[in-house]
């Protein structure tokens, strides 16, 4: 189901559920602090607009209802800064260090493709391509390889 509102589009079902109330509550208090509101003010406007002493006790609606009377008064939510984690650049940085520790007879970018295609039963031409479930079991294993490479070269002796 589809949330919409003017200034942005949020996909909601029973998994994030939760995900978008803790944002939408970030959101309350970002603007509270953004408007420069006193506990007494940031309470006045909870009780004017929702009937609700606190945040915590607002709904969907509620909470949308404070986040529009703040829109009209002039606070607009940040865009989120996150980025989704790199998991391509991970297994090439773990491949690397690997190399570095003295773990691999063949440090190059097709030796790591032929160790993924081994890992996952799939060939890629490139990291970027493997899915986030795959990525995910190729990562836990170079992660393996690198204690034993570096287990290795704490006792001296070179290749894992």
């Amino acid at each position: 189901m589809a949330t919409t509102t003017r200034r942005f589009t949020a996909h909601t079902n029973a998994g994030n559920a939760d995900a978008q109330r803790r944002r939408e509550l970030g959101h309350i208090h970002q603007g509270s602090d953004f408007l420069g509101w006193s506990k007494d003010d940031y309470r006045f406007h909870l009780r004017n607009l929702t009937g609700k002493s606190s945040s915590a006790e607002l709904d969907a609606a509620g909470r949308r209802k404070v986040l529009d009377h703040m829109a009209t008064l002039g606070y607009a939510p940040k865009a989120s800064t996150f980025k989704p984690f790199d998991q391509a650049a991970k297994i090439k940085w773990l491949w690397k260090k690997i190399g570095e520790h003295g773990g691999l007879r063949d440090s190059s970018p097709a030796a790591l493709l032929t160790f993924i295609g081994h890992t996952t039963g799939s060939g890629y031409s490139e990291v970027k391509f493997v899915p986030t479930l795959e990525a995910s079991k190729v990562i836990e294993a170079l992660k393996a390889m690198l204690d034993r490479a570096k287990r290795a070269q704490a006792k001296g002796g070179g290749a894992a």
